[in-house]
């Protein structure tokens, strides 16, 4: 009785496999589709944003079916490639040239220190000349006690005769065109006026800038004869002069052009 009932119970479980083969195979044909059409979504986002990104002429080019891509990427990897070319080219020639451009550049250096146009620094001596008055407030000075362009002017020259290698004038740097001449009471100094105390800095050797500018008979003896307090001298360890700010300009000299 037992064994009987048993042969003639159903397994679910077998049925149900066999009337559901097809669900396995169906879901993984979805999934595939599924995936492949969120690849060919993004491959067309992807191409549509690069669209975006081409000039309106290459646009234009690509829906004619005219623009090659590759062949444009091509071309430019072949012009950077050019590029780095030239750019190794003028990498040698500086490299080959470096001599010739630390040489051109030493000597420009050398001429703008000798014209003056640039500032320097070092030992010199400080001269100081003054006018002076020997009675009360309302005195006028005597011409003998006033410092006049031609003192400057000779103070300048013996320096420069002693070997100064540059020299500045109530901090106005001496170039070779500058030149002194009074104006009632005041010295111009090219188009710069000063006036007492006019404070002269020349650099060099310190010593003989000292001993050439204190010989007897010079310049500063004169004026020492006047009255000693109108002159005073300082040896100076350090000092810095600037640059000639006056005009380089010619008017009618000009450099002459070979001919044949």
């Amino acid at each position: 009785m037992s064994a009987d009932f048993g042969s003639n119970v159903v397994n679910p479980f077998s049925v149900r496999r066999s009337e559901n083969k097809w669900i396995l195979p169906i879901s993984v044909m979805l999934m595939a589709l599924g995936f492949m059409t969120s690849v060919a979504w993004l491959d067309n986002a992807d191409r549509s944003g690069r669209i975006q990104r081409l000039s309106p002429d290459q646009r234009e080019r690509l829906s004619l079916g005219t623009l090659n891509l590759a062949e444009e990427n091509e071309s430019l990897r072949s012009e950077v490639t050019k590029l780095r070319e030239e750019n190794t080219k003028l990498q040698n020639a500086v490299a080959q040239n470096s001599n010739a451009s630390d040489s051109l550049n030493k000597s420009l250096q050398e001429m703008k220190l000798f014209s003056a146009l640039t500032p320097v620094q070092g030992p010199g001596i400080a001269i100081t000349l003054r006018d002076v008055k020997t009675g009360g407030p309302d005195e006028i000075a005597s011409m003998g006690q006033i410092i006049h362009d031609t003192d400057v002017l000779r103070v300048v020259n013996e320096l420069k005769n002693a070997g100064a290698e540059a020299i500045a004038v109530n901090n106005r740097r001496v170039g070779p065109n500058t030149n002194f001449r009074c104006v009632g009471t005041t010295i111009l100094v090219d188009e710069t006026k000063i006036a007492s105390p006019v404070l002269i800095k020349a650099m060099g050797d310190s010593a003989t800038l000292f001993g050439a500018i204190n010989l007897p008979g010079g310049i500063l003896d004169e004026i020492r004869q006047t009255d000693p307090k109108m002159v005073d001298v300082q040896l100076v360890t350090d000092m810095r002069l600037p640059a000639f700010s006056g005009s380089t300009t010619f008017k009618v000299a000009k450099v002459p052009v070979d001919r044949p």
